[in-house]
């Protein structure tokens, strides 16, 4: 019976250590790792606005059609000068919009407190691009009411389509 406690004491000894073992490394990898990992979140989300941002705003450029103007080229064929004046502010303001995103997210990563840099990543971004669509939608259609009506799933397969064909190019 000794011999049975004396095992069982054991185990239990090499479960605890095993067990807080465990709980020490785990601490001292998320204090090692936690600034690479906030570091990784920061680079997705200030780097993929910072890229749309280059992207929609390289169509601006003289002797380019405006990314929003070639999507609704696609969708609704010939655009009128005031169609095309109009796609190319929307082009504008979404380059605007990332840029903003971008310098926003890294002033609040390096000067904020890191929950209200968390706040606009989790929160804030996602409700602020959909109110960008939403808001769009409605001025386009009070702007210009020539425009076909379209809805959602019709933007998307016009943007899959216009990825086709730039990789078709490519």
């Amino acid at each position: 019976m000794a011999a049975r406690g004396r095992l069982l004491l054991l185990v239990l000894a090499a479960i605890g250590t095993a067990l807080g073992s465990h709980w020490l490394l785990t601490r001292a990898a998320q204090s090692a790792f936690a600034p690479l990992v906030q570091g990784l979140f920061l680079a997705q989300h200030a780097g993929v606005h910072a890229a749309l941002a280059l992207w929609f705003g390289a169509t601006l450029r003289r002797g380019h059609q405006p990314l929003i103007s070639q999507l609704a080229q696609r969708l609704h064929g010939h655009l009128t000068p005031a169609m095309a004046h109009y796609t190319r502010q929307v082009t504008l303001a979404w380059v605007l919009y990332f840029a903003a995103m971008t310098l926003v997210s890294l002033g609040l990563y390096f000067g904020g407190p890191l929950h209200a840099w968390s706040l606009l990543v989790n929160a804030i971004t996602p409700v602020a691009t959909l109110a960008m669509f939403v808001g769009e939608y409605a001025l386009r259609y009070r702007l210009h009411p020539e425009f076909e009506r379209v809805d959602f799933s019709a933007a998307v397969r016009a943007f899959r389509a216009h990825q086709a064909d730039r990789g078709r190019r490519a």
